[in-house]
Order: C-alpha cells, then structure tokens, then sequence
C-alpha cells in the first residue's frame, strides 16, 4: 500500500512538471552578427532557463519580427513586418501565412481555449484567421481608424476580443464581425492586458495618457496613473501571483510598479542604461525575476522583483517584444 502511494506521488510529479519557454523578438540591431558565429543579431529568440542563455528559432535572413508567442496547442506565431509566421516545430521551420495585403504586423494572438482562432493587429487593421493561418480576413467593421497596436483574446470566451487602436478602445462580442468603441477618448492604445487573477479586468498602455483599468470586460475604463512621471506606456505585466501587483514599462522613465491595483506607481529603473522600456515579462515559475526590453541597449533582468536590474544580452539592440508561455510538461 505504500509503494502504492509513492509510485502515484511520482507519477503525479511528473504529469505536472512545468516548461517554462520566454520568446523575444528582436526587431533590430546595430551588430549584424553576433560574436563571429553566424547567428543572426535580430530575430526571434527563445530561453528556457529562465533568460540565462538565449537560442536563435527561426529564419537566417533578416525580418522585422515585432512580437512572438506561444499558443496552447505549441504552434509559434510571429509577427513581423512582412505578415504573420508561424512554426509548428518549435521553431526549426516557419511558414508566412498571409499574403501581400497583411503587413505590418504589430502582435498576433491565439485564443487560448481555440487555438485555430488567431487575431492580428496591424498598421491597417485587424484580421482574423480561424483556421489556424491557412486564410485570413480583414475585420475592422465598426472602426473608424483602424490602425491597431495591440488586440487581447478573452481567455474564458474567444468571441469577446479588446482591441487597442490610435483612437482609442474597441470590443467585439461577435469574434470581430462588428466591433464597438468603448468610449475612452485617449491619443492610442500600445498594449492591452487580460489580468490573470480576474477575467473581467483589463489594463490599457497608452500614448502620452498613462494606464487605464476596466473591471467589467472592456465597458467602462477609468485612469490609474498617480506617481507614472512618464505616461507613454509600451507595455504592463501583471504580477501572476500577487493581485493587485503590476508592472509598467514607459517611454522616458523606464520600468514602474504598482502594488494597489494600478492606484500609485514607483519607479523601479535602478540599473537600467536605457529608459524607453518596450516589453516586460514576470516569470510565473519565479515572479522575482523579471526580463524588460528596451529600445536601443537590448535586454535587462532583475532577480528582485524590479529592485535593481542589470544587463542580460543583446547590447545596441531593439527588444521589441517578450512573451512567455508555461505549459505542463512531462519529465519522462
């Protein structure tokens, strides 16, 4: 009986083993190689140790790749200034899905529980792709501008999709047949952010007017930016294990963090060379280390939280996006 229940604690250890795997798009760098070994300098790269050392997936020659996840099948999407990539391979072969009509693209999302649905936000809009990139449609009825920096699929229901556009925040209920604006009057939205903790709440990074919060699905948004000096907003990270915890990446002032729920900012740049903080990540295995992505000095990390942060890789670099994916994985 005992042994029993040892082997089934094992087995159990091992169902739910964890793989933890960061994506960083880099759009580009004033270094075309690195170190002499052939491997190109911008690109997608990915870790799996938690940033320590870095692997270039995907193309040899040079394409502007904005942003890069994971989605929860294990397909690899990609977007990039020619259209969207996907690799199926964990990155060892990649296949443009789009035609000539969609560049630009900015981010790409795979709802979470469908896969196959996948929402590109581009200079020219939002298209939609249900099945799985093999066709896409342009889907912007509704919008007046449809230029899009950012678009967040409902975890709990792909049909309901937030979009951040140049003119503000627009909702889908339809899967992005007819969309509505939201009624929030700010110069563009950069990034939009489902909380991990609560599904009915969303976080807005935006253009010159700090961070915005809704509570009830995109509906209503009010501003929490007391304390951000800096209110262009590229990025927010939320914490996965502290609600109310979140992370602002800005353009001038570096990284800041909230602890009541986007209240009162801090500033937390210590050791930072470059202030314009394009992309953070918050390790759901290890919250205390944090990866951000900057405009011009490449990568930073921190062990602390966001305390002090120090040089990670890719110097004289644009880290445009980072992303990180982690799925139950078994160790056998």
């Amino acid at each position: 009986m005992y042994i029993s229940i040892v082997l089934l604690v094992l087995l159990t250890d091992v169902a739910v083993a964890q793989r933890e795997v960061i994506y960083m798009a880099v759009l580009s760098s004033f270094h075309t190689r690195d170190k002499g070994d052939n491997t190109p300098a911008a690109g997608l790269f990915v870790s799996s140790d938690q940033g320590r050392s870095w692997q270039h997936r995907g193309w040899r020659d040079y394409i502007r790749n904005f942003y890069s996840e994971e989605g929860s099948d294990g397909t690899i999407w990609s977007a990039c200034g020619n259209g969207v990539l996907h690799s199926t391979d964990g990155g060892k072969t990649w296949r443009i899905t789009t035609d000539w009509k969609v560049t630009e693209v900015l981010k790409v999302k795979a709802a979470e529980t469908e896969p196959h649905v996948v929402f590109a936000s581009t200079a020219y809009g939002i298209f939609r792709s249900t099945d799985k990139g093999a066709s896409w449609e342009k889907k912007i009825q509704g919008m007046r501008r449809p230029y899009s920096g950012d678009v967040c699929i409902d975890r709990t229901n792909p049909r309901h999709v937030v979009a951040g556009t140049e003119e503000g925040v627009y909702l889908t209920e339809d899967g992005g047949e007819h969309w509505m604006a939201a009624g929030l009057a700010v110069k563009g939205v950069r990034v939009v952010v489902q909380d991990p903790h609560d599904a009915k709440q969303f976080w807005l990074g935006t253009e010159e007017d700090g961070v915005f919060c809704s509570q009830d699905g995109g509906q209503r948004w009010e501003q929490r930016s007391t304390g951000l000096d800096y209110k262009t907003v590229y990025t927010i990270a939320v914490h996965p294990k502290k609600q109310g915890w979140l992370y602002a990446g800005t353009y001038g002032g570096g990284v800041y963090l909230s602890t009541d729920g986007g209240a009162h900012w801090e500033k937390r740049s210590q050791g930072l060379t470059d202030l314009q903080v394009h992309a953070i990540v918050v390790l759901p295995s290890d919250p205390r280390v944090l990866l951000a992505g900057t405009l011009n000095k490449g990568l930073f990390h921190s062990t602390n939280g966001g305390e002090t942060w120090q040089f990670n890789s890719h110097d004289d670099s644009q880290v445009w996006g980072l992303s990180v994916r982690s799925v139950e994985a078994s160790t056998k």
